[in-house]
Formats: C-alpha cells, structure tokens, sequence
C-alpha cells in the first residue's frame, strides 16, 4: 500500500455517514479474528481505526463554531 495521501471533499452529513460506516466494518471485521481467510484482519482494523480517527478529526474541525 501507497503513503500517498489523498484529499476527499464531503459535507458534514457524507462525513458522518462515512464514519458510522467505517465503525460498522470494524465491528465485522473483529467478529472474523481468527477466521483462516482473515490472516491480516488486526493490520485491517488499525487501518479502518486510523480512517476514524481522520474522518472524525476533519469532522470536528469542520463543525467547530
């Protein structure tokens, strides 16, 4: 995988949107720990909680009064 950063423009609904959706697969994905076809499932989840932690940062900068 690229460290290329890449820039997405969403409206604060797309951006909460986007971020329950985030939260939603990495409840899936720990449901599959331990499954033979997710070998790299813990490299995943840091992953997906990384993107939270973007979505949720660009989120909040946007609605601060």
């Amino acid at each position: 995988m690229s460290d290329k950063l890449v820039r997405i423009e969403l409206s604060t609904d797309e951006a909460a949107c986007l971020n329950n959706a985030l939260r939603r697969e990495v409840q899936a994905a720990e449901r599959q720990r331990g499954q033979p076809a997710w070998i790299a499932v813990d490299e995943y989840i840091r992953r997906l909680e990384a993107c939270i932690q973007a979505v949720t940062k660009a989120f909040e900068k946007a609605t601060r009064p």
